[in-house]
This record gives structure tokens, C-alpha cells and sequence, in this order.
């Protein structure tokens, strides 16, 4: 599929494939989409096994910036970074490369101005959750690898809420089939339904102590 480009965009586009194929330009010299993808799964997969940096657990945009370059420092010279050209799945595009960091910037500042969905019930986090997931989708700041770290964002977010997110190998088609309805439809009961079968509160909260009042004697 093409969409409509401005010439900075196309030239754009152009430095990070090989040719007119659709392979990206990555720091090993792959020319082959198969193989391509297999490494970079092997890589990121080694990378995300290793922990992520401090900087990657801020949950702020710069923060989740650096979970994308974490994941693929070792493969692509724009990791971490935004895509600087228009994209999209089928017909609709994504965020246009100028809207990418502001639309970005909105979704994380309200999550802060919540507390980031910490004290929620699990069905109540699950359903926001979805939603910014899903507004995040729209953005698409990256060229690639946008799921793999919304979904590691997401475990970290999860985890400061007090739950535990598993999200397995299995999830992919149901994962992208919620992707697809939250993005084309704007219906986001779908990953909200999958965000709940997945989150499971942690054992090691504290229960939040509540201090009883004592009255004082009236004189």
C-alpha cells in the first residue's frame, strides 16, 4: 500500500530501505526479509532478557522512546527514534510524522495526570489501559517494532499498577486482531477483553493501612 508523501518524505523513506525492496537497511548487512526478521527477533528477544535501563522505566515518552532503542540498538541506526515518513495499515495512515511526538506527548501526559492507573481494579485498568494502547497504535511512532514495545511499555505500566501482565506467543492474533479494531474502529473492547484474561494482581502490594479515629473526650 502507498500513501501520499511530500518529497522529504519519500527521500526519507528511502535511506532506511534497500532499493525498491522493502527490506530494511540494519547495521548487518541482511538483503533477505525472512532472515531479517528471524534475527531481529533473536536480537530483540536477547536484549529484552538482559533488563531494560532506567531511562526505559520513566513513563514518559522519552522513556518510551528508550525501550524501542533498547530493543533494537543492535540492528537499526534509527532505533528510538521517530518514523519520519507516512504509513499506515490498509487504507488509513497512521499518524502523520509531524503529529507522531504531540499526539504522543497527549496520551502520556493524561496517564500522568491519573497516576498512571496505579489503585485501579484490574477490570477498571484493563480498560484504559486498552484505550492508550490502542491511541499509542494510532501514533506508530516507529518504523517498526511498534507492538513489541508497546507491549513491554505496557508490562512496566502494569507493574506499577500492582499486576503482573503475561502476554504469550499465542496472544499475537488476538493481539493484532484488537490492534486492528481499536485502530480502524475505535473500539477497544477487544484488547480491554485480552488485557483482562492476562493481568493478574501481584502478591506483594501492601493492603493500604487505615488509621481509626479516636474522639477526643468532649471537656
Amino acid at each position: 500500500m502507498s500513501y501520499i508523501r511530500s518529497a522529504h518524505e519519500r527521500v526519507a523513506y528511502s535511506r532506511i530501505v534497500y532499493g525498491d525492496s522493502e527490506v530494511y537497511v540494519n547495521k548487518l548487512d541482511i538483503r533477505d526479509a525472512v532472515l531479517l526478521e528471524a534475527t531481529e527477533r533473536a536480537l530483540t528477544d536477547r536484549r529484552a532478557k538482559q533488563g531494560f535501563p532506567a531511562k526505559a522505566h520513566h513513563r514518559t515518552y522519552d522513556g518510551f522512546k528508550a525501550i524501542h532503542r533498547h530493543l533494537f540498538q543492535d540492528l537499526y541506526e534509527w532505533a528510538g527514534e521517530e518514523r519520519r515518513y507516512t504509513t499506515g495499515r490498509g487504507t488509513i495512515p497512521f499518524a502523520v510524522p509531524e503529529h507522531i511526538g504531540p499526539w504522543m506527548e497527549k496520551q502520556l501526559g493524561e496517564l500522568a495526570s491519573v497516576g498512571y492507573l496505579a489503585g485501579l481494579p484490574l477490570d477498571e485498568f484493563a480498560a484504559i489501559a486498552a484505550k492508550y494502547v490502542n491511541e499509542i497504535n494510532a501514533a506508530h511512532p516507529f518504523v517498526d517494532g511498534n507492538g513489541r514495545t508497546q507491549r513491554f511499555w505496557l508490562r512496566m505500566l502494569a507493574d506499577n499498577a500492582g499486576f503482573d501482565l503475561t502476554l504469550e506467543e499465542v496472544d499475537r492474533e488476538r493481539w493484532n486482531e484488537a490492534s486492528r479494531l481499536g485502530f480502524v474502529d475505535s473500539d477497544h473492547a477487544a484488547m480491554a477483553a485480552l488485557l483482562k484474561d492476562r493481568l493478574k494482581p501481584r502478591d506483594d502490594i501492601p493492603t493500604p493501612k487505615i488509621k481509626k479515629r479516636t474522639r477526643k473526650p468532649k471537656s
